[in-house]
C-alpha cells in the first residue's frame, strides 16, 4: 500500500472540507475505494477520521452548557444504536446498493451546501419524537455508508426550527458518537490495517488544524464550495462507473 499517497489525500481533503465545516469522509470513502481499499474498510476509515476530527469540538460543546445532559442523552443513545445497526446492515445489503446510497447522500449534501433552508425554517420547533426519528435515520444511513452525517444534520436541524447555535452544538456532539460507534462495529467484521488507520488519522488531525488556521483567510467560500462539490460528485461517479465496468 502507498501510505504516503493515503496520507496526502487525507490531509488535503481534511483541510479543504474542514474550511467549509464538512467531514472529509464524504470524499474519503469513495476515493479510497477507487484506489483499491476494500469498500467496507474504506467506510470504517471514513468514520474513524470523522470521529477523531470532531471529538474535541464535541467535548467543548458538551461543556459549554448549550445542551442539557438530560436533553442530549436520548439523542446520543439513538445515534449510537442506529449507527451500529447501519454498519452491520452492510453485511446484508448489496455493495452496489450501498454505493448508490452513498452517491445519493453526496448529492443531498451538495444540494444542502448551496441552499439556505434555515430561511424557510419553521418558527415552531419540531417535537422530540420527530427530531429523534430524524437523528436515528441519518445515523443509520451514516453507519451504512461510512459518513458522520453532519452535512445533513445541521441544515435539517435549522429547518426544523432549532436555533443556529443549538443546531451547531447538537450536530457537533452527534457526529463523533455516530462515527465511533459505526467504526467499532465495522472493526468486528472488517480486516483493519491499523497502520493505515494511524496514517490517515494523523493526516486528518493535521488537516483539521490547518483548516482552522486558514478558514478566516478564505475570501470566496462559495467558489471553494463549488470546487469541493465537483470533487465530491466526480469521485463518487467515478467509483460507481468503476463498479459498472
Amino acid at each position: 500500500m502507498d501510505y504516503l499517497l493515503y496520507f496526502f489525500l487525507t490531509f488535503v481533503f481534511s483541510t479543504l472540507f474542514g474550511v467549509i465545516g464538512l467531514g472529509s469522509s464524504l470524499v474519503l470513502v469513495p476515493a479510497l475505494s477507487l484506489l483499491g481499499v476494500e469498500f467496507s474498510f474504506a467506510k470504517a476509515i471514513g468514520l474513524f477520521v470523522n470521529g477523531i476530527t470532531t471529538l474535541s469540538i464535541s467535548i467543548k460543546n458538551i461543556k459549554s452548557g448549550m445542551l442539557s445532559f438530560i436533553e442530549i442523552v436520548p439523542y446520543l443513545i439513538v445515534s449510537i444504536l442506529f449507527a451500529t445497526l447501519g454498519a452491520y446492515a452492510t453485511l446484508y445489503i448489496s455493495k452496489n446498493v450501498v454505493q448508490i446510497l452513498l452517491l445519493l447522500f453526496v448529492f443531498l449534501s451538495v444540494f444542502l451546501m448551496f441552499t439556505h433552508l434555515h430561511q424557510q425554517a419553521s418558527k415552531k420547533q419540531a417535537s422530540h419524537l420527530f427530531l429523534t426519528s430524524i437523528i436515528a435515520l441519518i445515523a443509520f444511513v451514516g453507519g451504512l455508508i461510512g459518513v458522520g452525517g453532519g452535512a445533513v444534520y445541521l441544515p435539517l436541524f435549522l429547518l426544523l426550527g432549532i436555533n443556529a447555535k443549538k443546531s451547531i452544538s447538537l450536530t457537533s456532539v452527534l457526529i463523533p458518537f455516530v462515527s465511533f460507534s459505526g467504526f467499532m462495529s465495522y472493526a468486528t467484521f472488517v480486516q483493519i490495517d491499523w497502520f493505515l488507520l494511524t496514517v490517515v488519522g494523523v493526516a486528518a488531525m493535521f488537516g483539521g488544524i490547518l483548516s482552522h488556521k486558514i478558514t478566516k483567510q478564505i475570501s470566496n467560500e462559495k467558489l471553494l464550495k463549488i470546487f469541493i462539490a465537483f470533487i465530491l460528485l466526480g469521485v463518487c461517479i467515478a467509483m460507481i462507473y468503476k463498479e459498472l465496468l
